[in-house]
């Protein structure tokens, strides 16, 4: 068919039109791009600060309750150079739950909503997506990891990152390199067959890595093997990478708590009210305990020993 000006006339402007329609409809609804096209962006977008230490609180959609507590006690302390966000999965979830983490968001401005499925089966995905997103939306200099029910002592946190963030490779946190590989129940790995045990890693309820193993597992996130234990992915993850591994005995990060000492500064399985509790001692300069109690003792983690020896309590 020979095309006339009046056939240019009559379609070339509507086709125009929609050709163009298509090529901005990415834009104009909002779809992400390939670099974050799993993350919804809510009311932050890339951080221009270059921050100290960027904490990323892992948090179950509807915990309202621990957020209220952690953001109006050692969140509240944050300031320029630290930040913190409750990182949440959307996934599937009722529209009322969503409005629910909408309005929150609005109020507080401290969600990060990841377009992804949230439960506690899939935590390591969720981990990984998250430090994408920090890869992708922050600058920092360290990165820490905790969950919801964690008290930290923000105070001294503050004075022990102007010295650790000069550190190269750092993976900080409370060490474990005697743990048996499960094979049966709700954690079972059975695709973990690098060794009986569990490569060194440090647990889950807090653990500060740099900024340079957060590009790392960004970049290389397609090919690492995501396990059900996301502390125990981590520890894996770096066994090939030349990181400085710092066991501290003052993460209370076990999978019970080992009771409370003052010197603690990161502490896992506390309650919304022992949270508040121990804010409320801390801010008027008491000491983080009532009373120091000691239910289990801690150890010092000895490098030069096979991991399976690691880890003896000296009486």
């Amino acid at each position: 068919m020979r095309i006339t000006p009046n056939l240019l006339r009559r379609y070339g402007v509507p086709m125009l039109a929609f050709i163009f329609g298509l090529s901005m409809s990415p834009y104009l609804m909002g779809v992400p791009d390939e670099a974050s096209k799993t993350t919804f962006v809510s009311h932050h977008m890339r951080e221009k600060d270059h921050l100290d230490l960027l904490i990323f609180v892992v948090s179950a959609p509807g915990n309202f309750d621990r957020r209220e507590a952690i953001r109006t006690t050692w969140l509240s302390h944050q300031h320029n150079a630290i930040r913190g966000y409750f990182v949440i999965g959307t996934l599937g979830l009722t529209t009322d739950l969503l409005n629910a983490l909408d309005s929150e968001n609005q109020e507080y401005d401290d969600l990060v909503l990841l377009n992804i499925f949230d439960s506690y089966s899939l935590l390591t995905n969720k981990v990984v997506s998250m430090i994408i997103h920090a890869e992708n939306y922050f600058s920092a200099a360290l990165f820490m990891k905790c969950d919801d029910d964690t008290f930290v002592n923000m105070m001294q946190l503050e004075k022990d990152v102007k010295r650790m963030k000069k550190e190269n490779r750092l993976y900080w946190g409370y060490f474990d390199g005697r743990a048996p590989v499960l094979k049966q129940g709700k954690w079972a790995e059975k695709r973990y067959v690098l060794c009986d045990k569990y490569i060194p890693y440090a647990l889950g309820g807090g653990y500060v890595i740099g900024w340079d193993l957060v590009s790392f597992i960004a970049q290389t996130a397609p090919m690492l093997i995501q396990y059900k234990n996301e502390d125990v992915s981590m520890g894996t993850w770096m066994a090939s990478v030349n990181v400085n591994r710092i066991h501290d005995e003052r993460f209370d990060t076990e999978w019970k708590t080992r009771g409370c000492l003052n010197n603690h500064l990161v502490k896992q399985n506390q309650s919304p009210e022992q949270i508040k509790q121990m804010w409320e001692r801390l801010s008027v300069g008491e000491p983080l305990c009532s009373i120091e109690v000691v239910k289990r003792p801690s150890y010092m983690y000895d490098w030069e020993q096979p991991p399976s020896q690691c880890c003896k309590v000296v009486k």
